[in-house]
């Protein structure tokens, strides 16, 4: 208690001016320590000696605020005012105190004090405002900002009218405040679009009504097309700011950069290409290196959307010579490249990647060719896919060997090569695959199944159809009990996805070649499923009360429960 009195007696006692510069430092320290009422000794010793420091005034209110002393903050304000009346800083720090105070009679008249020495300055209303909404009274925030504004004219405090609009949740009118805001500075619109682009999901269509309706100039329009990339709806909002472009060149080139910006936030294809066309846009505004890179972003973009003719068309002066591209090319290059691998064009993957080989990085390049072999695989050319691949050794290469090695018949080789990959080469549905693929190639339980290779390769390109014949033709080669039933199952799963009308056959096929086999369970429940569409319950029924019973720790249980209770009425057909 001593010591509390101690400091308030030296704050009110002006002590001999010290070196400010250490008396700030000081006390700045003395702060960072927590202790306040030390600190707050030192920051006086600077206000002793220069009144209108702002640094020492605002580190004085903070500590005697801390230290519960603020009421002997007003004799240093008021002496600060005296020295510099025309600072808003010091000014809005009187008032900060004297609302902290609840002195609200004092507030109004240092306000009137404020507007009396500077009545064309907004900075009275606007810190009056923040004063009162800050105690919930966004209202009486409101009608002093609207009394301001008035006073001063202009596009003066229409800004913070717009974020108190916000605040009570009205974005209609906020609009309007935030539209009339950008007419009076064009700075402000990037701010509005950003407010804007948080409008709720059912004040949206209003708020477009304000923009395109009531207004519809080129500035309405384009602070529209920013709301609408935080809505989600970058095609519309693309198509809004590139017919609504500043007539600066400058301008339209900062307004096209930051659209792409914000835009690269979404994550979908559409706000991919999207960007594309901002960066195409971009390259159109600019000259030189700048457009280089703007097309190179653009092709990186469609690459991203899927679009490969547009990233083609981005990189295709640059493509031409190598050797001049400038930064940040190889990397656009290597998407294009997986881009056309993943297309089906692997020979125009692979002439693209043979010219920038020496510019792609040593991931890049391991990247790239298992895309190439991936490729050339699907094509059916596994001796070119295989070269592609080279020697490459890391785990996701030993997975794409394996199916290749599997693609042409060679099972016990493509099961080493799948066991030697492991669970972590790829993602996990990739992996399930090969899980899968590894245990029907272990069940025919022969080195080489060339017919089987073919069924798996027809798979892997989209032809069930095909593929579907060609694991009942492998299925004939087969030993019944060593995976025969097994890939007429697995025939019979393909053929029922795709509504395939040979599924029951293969089914009934499979239960004929081995009825107790692990493939049982498959063709059982395969079976009910057809039994069940075609309106047989009690077929349906039999066969999946046989699987429960007769298979239960097999996997498909808990499938065949959830059918069961659908054809016993429990639980809707849907």
């Amino acid at each position: 208690m001593l010591g509390a009195t101690i400091a308030l007696v030296v704050l009110a006692t002006p002590l001999r001016a010290q070196d400010p510069a250490a008396d700030l430092a000081a006390a700045t320290e003395l702060e960072r320590q927590g202790r306040a009422q030390e600190a707050a000794e030192r920051f006086a010793r600077v206000l002793d000696a220069s009144p209108a420091h702002v640094v020492a005034l605002f580190g004085l209110e903070r500590t005697l605020q801390a230290s519960g002393g603020l009421e002997r903050f007003l004799p240093y304000v008021e002496r600060a005012i005296e020295e510099k009346p025309e600072d808003p800083g010091i000014r809005g720090l009187q008032l900060r105190a004297l609302g902290a105070l609840g002195r609200d009679d004092d507030v109004r008249r240092a306000v009137d004090r404020w507007i009396a020495f500077a009545p064309r300055t907004p900075d009275p209303y606007r810190e009056w405002a923040f004063l009162i909404a800050q105690r919930g009274d966004l209202a009486g925030a409101r009608d002093v900002l609207e009394r301001g504004r008035a006073a001063v004219g202009g596009g003066a405090l229409v800004p913070e009218l717009a974020q108190i609009s916000v605040a009570v949740g009205d974005w209609v009118e906020a609009t309007r405040y935030w539209y009339a805001a950008a007419q009076s500075d064009t700075n402000f619109a990037p701010a509005a679009g950003m407010s804007l682009a948080q409008t709720r999901p059912e004040q949206q269509a209003g708020v477009l009504h304000i923009l395109l309706g009531e207004f519809g100039d080129a500035l309405a329009r384009r602070i529209a097309a920013d709301a609408l990339v935080g809505w989600g709806r970058p095609g519309e909002g693309w198509t809004l700011l590139d017919a609504n472009l500043p007539g600066s060149p400058r301008e339209a080139e900062a307004a096209v950069r930051r659209f792409a910006e914000r835009v690269r936030l979404l994550r979908s294809p559409e706000a991919s290409r999207v960007r594309g066309y901002a960066f195409e846009r971009l390259a159109s505004l600019t000259t030189g290196a700048s457009a280089q890179r703007a097309r190179i972003e653009a092709a990186r973009a469609f690459a991203a959307a899927g679009d490969r003719p547009a990233a083609e068309r981005m990189l295709a002066d640059i493509a031409k010579d190598p050797t001049s591209a400038p930064p940040g090319t190889a990397e656009a290059m290597a998407e294009l490249i997986a881009l056309l691998a993943d297309a089906g064009r692997p020979a125009d993957a692979e002439r693209r990647y043979h010219e920038w080989e020496a510019r792609l990085s040593d991931g890049a390049r391991e990247d790239l060719r298992r895309h190439l072999a991936w490729a050339w695989a699907r094509t059916g050319e596994l001796d070119r896919a295989e070269s592609a691949i080279g020697d490459d050794s890391s785990v996701v290469a030993l997975a794409v060997k394996g199916w290749i090695a599997l693609f042409r018949g060679e099972l016990a080789s493509a099961v080493e090569l799948f066991r030697a990959a492991g669970p972590y080469a790829g993602t996990r549905d990739e992996a399930t695959d090969r899980t899968t693929v590894a245990a029907l190639a272990q069940r025919a339980n022969v080195e080489r199944a060339p017919e089987l290779g073919t069924a798996f390769l027809s798979l892997e390109r989209g032809d069930t159809a095909g593929a579907v014949s060609h694991f009942e033709q492998a299925a004939a080669t087969l030993p019944a009990d060593h995976g025969r039933s097994d890939m007429l199952a697995f025939a019979g799963r393909l053929a029922l996805d795709t509504k395939d009308q040979r599924a029951a056959r293969l089914f009934t096929l499979a239960l004929a070649s081995d009825s107790t086999g692990p493939a049982a369970p498959t063709a059982e429940l395969g079976l009910a499923e057809l039994a069940w569409r075609a309106g047989r319950v009690d077929e349906a029924r039999t066969r999946l009360e046989r699987l429960i019973l007769g298979y239960p720790e097999s996997a498909l249980v808990p499938q065949a429960r959830r059918l069961l209770d659908r054809v016993r009425g429990a639980i809707p057909n849907s």
